[in-house]
């Protein structure tokens, strides 16, 4: 189907030329109307009628020539007008791919601003949720550092009161001490020559040197020298316990110290305990003893001719 240049096309050169067209009309129309209004009387001289009349060719002359000049444009009005101009078809389309282009451009920098508001708004919206949580972080390090004042203020207050109790107990420790002495009043020694049974009292517990028939006792190590003497070393863990074996030592003690003989104790400074329930038993047995205190560190030499406490 045909279709006209001036139909699809309301930007093309028509619009110029009605314009132009309408532009020489006018201007025709005004010259002539200063052409009858200038023209002057008629005159009886013969030179101005003369001169009258060349003016007036002139004017005809000029009024010919806009009005060709006015067909000339309405011919080219009539030619722009025709269909399918080939001279016209690549302005036309030149105009339409220029058109064409302008909207694409002005859709791309829709969509960039678009875009730019977008990302605009993301960012705001971001960067006010960033300074809401730095917001809910430093009121968290707000409310952390003021429990740990509140800790550290705590603890203070409680190392003052250690150190006020420190020194309470130091005092208390002071005034005590002498009461953590124990003092010993020993009976005054009898002479009396008695065969002796000796016990070693170390580590908690009770070792007798020699078992009920005078064999060496399993518990104590006899180490024997070639001079006759022999270092007794009580075995930990294999002695009589006060508490424990209190049966067993009041059935022993009797036996191992005979008629005639009595108790030799040698106590280290770690069995006190044990030597007072040891002294409870030989009290309620009637027997009599002897006792020597001895260093952490000292052995213990047995020999025939060696000294022996005395008994109490």
């Amino acid at each position: 189907m045909k279709r006209r240049l001036h139909r699809d096309n309301p930007d093309s050169l028509e619009l110029l030329l009605d314009t132009l067209c309408n532009v020489f009309g006018g201007i025709i129309l005004i010259a002539c109307l200063l052409a009858m209004l200038n023209r002057p009387k008629p005159s009886n001289d013969p030179a101005s009628q003369a001169s009258d009349r060349e003016a007036g060719i002139l004017l005809e002359k000029k009024i010919e020539m806009a009005r060709a000049e006015l067909d000339g444009l309405q011919k080219r009005r009539s030619e722009l007008q025709r269909e399918n101009d080939p001279s016209l078809l690549p302005l036309f389309q030149e105009l339409q791919a220029l058109k064409r282009t302008a909207e694409l451009k002005r859709q791309e920098i829709a969509q960039q601003d678009e875009l730019a508001a977008k990302k605009a708004e993301e960012r705001l919206r971001d960067s006010s949720t960033e300074m809401a949580r730095l917001r809910e972080q430093a009121q968290a390090a707000e409310l952390k550092f003021g429990l740990v004042n509140k800790d550290t203020e705590a603890a203070r207050q409680k190392h003052a009161a250690l150190e006020k109790k420190l020194a309470d107990l130091q005092l208390e420790l002071e005034s005590v001490a002498d009461l953590k002495v124990e003092k010993l009043r020993l009976p005054k020694e009898r002479q009396i020559d008695r065969p002796p049974a000796p016990i070693i009292v170390r580590y908690g517990q009770i070792f007798p040197v020699y078992d009920a028939e005078g064999k060496p006792s399993p518990s104590v190590a006899h180490i024997r020298t070639p001079d006759g003497h022999f270092t007794a070393l009580p075995s930990a863990g294999f002695g009589f316990m006060p508490a424990r074996d209190a049966k067993r030592l009041r059935a022993f003690l009797p036996t191992y110290v005979g008629r005639n003989g009595y108790l030799t104790l040698y106590v280290y400074p770690d069995s006190f305990d044990a030597m007072r329930e040891l002294k409870r038993l030989i009290f309620e047995l009637g027997l009599d003893y002897g006792m020597d205190l001895y260093e952490e560190h000292r052995v213990l030499v047995f020999s025939a001719q060696g000294a022996k406490p005395k008994p109490l």
